[in-house]
């Protein structure tokens, strides 16, 4: 079974090898000159170059014609039946020419083996489109020379130059199309150089001719293939002849050429031309038409200068174009040690990583293992509060009312934690003010000074953030307003935790946690002061819902024992009708008879004695007076008429009230004062219940001033109106009314009196009335320390 296993692996590896072999695509380089030739093999580094960057796609063959050692017609004629039996067998994706001979063969004989096969050129010297008319699918690099760029090189290095001596044959074509080329732009420089040609010359001339050089003037080396005597004459043979030869610079446009003793040139490289023929031969192959592609015309060329020849000749380097490449310029030390440069930053490299990882491993071995003892202290200080909490916890639940156990509880709490002092203020009803209800000093806090009361005005910032349940904590009362730090400073505190007392989402109150230092408050005591507020805000809480419970179930009483008051005022008022009732028969009568005898003793004048008379009249007149009041007191007792509003006159019913208590207010030894106008005030509101806020009103000043002793107790009434109310006013110089009860004097059975003296229903009956007809009422303290009252209700007009 293993064996059988191994050969199906062995299977699907070979075909796996033998599909990516099927589908790599083979590429033809045809070059015109031999192998070894420096231009060539530049050609093929470039491919080669490309080739590797793509990765394994290509499968790439060369083939060299090598026409330049052998040009005659046998030779091509034996190269052709060469290429019958080889080419024709093989079958090619692509096909890359180098050169111009390369692409003339391919013109000439390629229909019998690349037909339809895309073909790239490059390398060819002066392209023309003749030069591929009639064959399709074909793009490639023309093979240009930026001819002004080198001979500007020459006239910038070598300004003191007259002439230039160019070294070209006379029998190649390539060197033909290039004296051409540089007859057409000598013209363009004839008053910086005169042009001198080398050509038709053996190369023994040649070499003697370019020893004798001297002065002014700058070799041009270009193509020298073939002498006088048609004798080859390679690139190496130029170079190992004639360079070693002259004393002046020689300038070059071939890289072929660069060399020891060459000062370099505007330099046409093979490889830039094998690259950009690469990158053609993939486009295509990944789907680009051949003919899609521009063929491209411009030079492929860099600057190029031989450091050692600019300094033989002291030729500035400052002057070279921008981007030149410097050969043989001087290394630097890095440059020349650079490969054990690597090596030694390697090795440090690597022992730098050895280290720090083994710095890091030991850090944060070091850092676990102070956590580890944090952790332990935590759960330390944990478990301490935790049992902290437990005890503060039972205390508060032990009492009804939590008050009665603080003391123990912040005790317990300055022993226990590190704090110097706890304070724990309620919030004041009035706003404007913190009532300490309970705090403890530790010994270490015998220094700071205790207040049982402070004022929002000290410490408006603190209050402000604490009412907006945002806690406040500084340990060197940095963070706090300078009027702020200057009076904990006073009372010798140096840090503060301040936390609100939150009960039923409203803060009621704040907790205080000072020291006498500087102290950094760590996160566990915030924790535990914190757990500490919440637990006696539930305890405050409590206390409060209990409050709250017995107070209604007081409020409860009190409203059973009005009920039962009412009730029997109301029994009073039903007796009092059937009383007024009964007195009115002999009231009746008695009026009756006094006026019977003033009528008989005007028809019988001087029969009884004057005195009777005046004693009868006297007796009449008290008798109308008792029916007036009866008939008052009946209408007082009556239910108002259910309706809105009527019209009222403010005067009359101000009158009318009065004549009720005018008697008491006398009796009480007060001095009632009136100021009221001499015409009518009429207003929406209703007769009686205006009458009731009058008596209430008078009543409430009476009590007042019983629990003063003065000589001179007033009671001043005044009405008045504006252009929108009637406005009547009460004036007292009694007790006044204290600032804890504003709020509450219009709240239902609330009373300042006793049980004995009062209901607590007065002035909630006034209110009442007073909202009722859309009327306004307001009170306030005057100059001589009683209260005062304006009620004011709407004008009829």
């Amino acid at each position: 079974m293993k064996s059988l296993r191994n050969v199906l692996i062995i299977f699907f590896l070979f075909c796996s090898i033998l599909s990516s072999a099927n589908g790599r695509k083979k590429i033809l380089v045809l070059h015109s000159y031999h192998q070894g030739l420096r231009w060539t093999d530049n050609v093929n580094i470039g491919i080669q170059n490309v080739m590797d960057s793509v990765g394994s796609n290509y499968e790439i063959d060369y083939e060299y014609l090598d026409t330049k050692r052998n040009p005659s017609p046998e030779y091509l004629a034996k190269l052709i039946e060469l290429y019958d039996l080889k080419l024709k067998k093989e079958k090619y994706d692509a096909i890359i020419v180098s050169d111009n001979n390369a692409l003339s063969f391919v013109r000439n004989h390629g229909y019998k083996y690349f037909n339809e096969t895309p073909i790239v050129f490059c390398g060819i010297n002066h392209f023309n489109e003749e030069m591929i008319e009639g064959m399709e699918n074909i793009t490639g690099v023309a093979e240009e020379v930026d001819w002004d760029g080198v001979i500007d090189l020459i006239l910038t290095t070598r300004p003191e130059a007259k002439q230039l001596v160019v070294i070209n044959d006379d029998k190649t074509t390539t060197a033909k199309l290039n004296k051409q080329i540089i007859k057409d732009i000598e013209g363009k420089y004839k008053d910086d150089l005169e042009f001198i040609y080398y050509e038709d010359q053996t190369i023994d001339e040649l070499v003697e001719n370019v020893e004798n050089i001297r002065g002014d003037t700058t070799i041009l080396l270009l193509t020298f293939n073939k002498d006088k005597n048609g004798k080859f004459i390679s690139f190496q043979d130029n170079l190992e002849l004639l360079i070693p030869k002259s004393k002046v610079p020689i300038y070059i446009v071939w890289a072929f050429y660069i060399s020891d003793g060459v000062i370099g040139g505007k330099i046409v490289k093979g490889s830039f031309h094998g690259e950009m023929a690469a990158r053609m031969v993939d486009q295509i192959l990944n789907g680009t038409p051949a003919d899609s592609i521009p063929i491209f015309k411009e030079p492929l060329d860099q600057y190029v200068v031989n450091y050692n020849e600019i300094e033989r000749f002291k030729i500035d380097k400052d002057v070279l174009p921008k981007g030149t490449f410097l050969r043989n310029s001087p290394k630097s030390f890095y440059s020349e040690h650079k490969e054990w440069i690597h090596i030694v930053l390697g090795i440090i490299s690597i022992a730098t990583i050895i280290i720090i990882v083994l710095s890091r491993a030991i850090v944060r071995r070091i850092r676990a293992e102070r956590a580890l003892i944090r952790e332990q202290e935590r759960l330390k200080i944990s478990v301490k509060h935790e049992r902290l909490l437990g005890i503060i916890g039972r205390l508060l639940n032990a009492s009804a009312d939590f008050k009665h156990v603080l003391d123990d509880v912040l005790k317990l709490m300055t022993e226990e934690l590190n704090v110097a002092r706890i304070s724990l203020y309620s919030l004041h009803s009035s706003d404007d003010s913190a009532i300490k209800i309970n705090s403890r000093i530790s010994t270490k806090g015998k220094n700071i000074v205790d207040v049982d009361q402070f004022y929002f005005s000290e410490l408006k910032g603190v209050i402000s953030r604490l009412k907006m349940n945002r806690s406040i904590v500084s340990n060197d009362l940095s963070n706090l307003e300078d009027k702020e730090r200057e009076y904990y400073r006073k009372r010798n505190i140096k840090a503060v935790v301040i936390l609100p007392v939150v009960v039923e989402n409203k803060v009621v109150g704040l907790m205080g946690f000072s020291q006498n230092q500087q102290h950094n408050w760590s996160r566990d005591e915030i924790s535990v002061f914190f757990s500490t507020v919440n637990m006696i805000a539930n305890a405050w809480e409590r206390n409060l819902l209990m409050d709250a419970r017995i107070e209604a179930e007081q409020k409860n009483t009190e409203a059973m024992r009005l009920l039962e008051e009412s009730s029997r005022l109301a029994s009073i008022g039903v007796m009092a009708a059937g009383i007024t009732h009964e007195i009115n028969q002999p009231l009746n009568a008695i009026k009756i008879t006094a006026d019977s005898v003033l009528f008989w003793q005007k028809r019988n004048p001087g029969d009884l004695p004057e005195m009777f008379t005046r004693k009868i009249k006297t007796i009449s007149e008290g008798t109308e007076r008792i029916d007036s009041i009866i008939k008052h007191m009946r209408k007082f007792w009556e239910k108002p008429v259910d309706k809105d509003s009527e019209s009222v006159d403010m005067l009359s019913a101000v009158n009318s009230a009065l004549s009720l208590v005018k008697r008491q207010v006398y009796d009480h030894s007060i001095e009632l004062i009136s100021d009221l106008p001499d015409k009518e005030i009429r207003v929406f509101s209703n007769y009686i219940q205006f009458e009731q806020i009058v008596v209430n009103l008078v009543v409430n000043s009476i009590h007042s001033l019983d629990k003063i002793k003065k000589d001179s107790k007033r009671i001043k009434i005044k009405l008045s109106q504006d252009d929108e109310f009637g406005i009547f006013e009460i004036h007292d110089n009694g007790t006044g009314i204290e600032a804890e009860i504003q709020e509450k004097i219009y709240d239902p059975l609330f009373t300042t009196k006793g049980p004995e003296a009062g209901t607590g229903l007065g002035m909630a009956i006034v209110k009442s009335f007073i909202d009722r007809f859309q009327g306004e009422i307001s009170n306030y303290n005057n100059a001589e320390g009683g209260a005062s009252f304006i009620v004011k209700f709407k004008l009829q007009k």
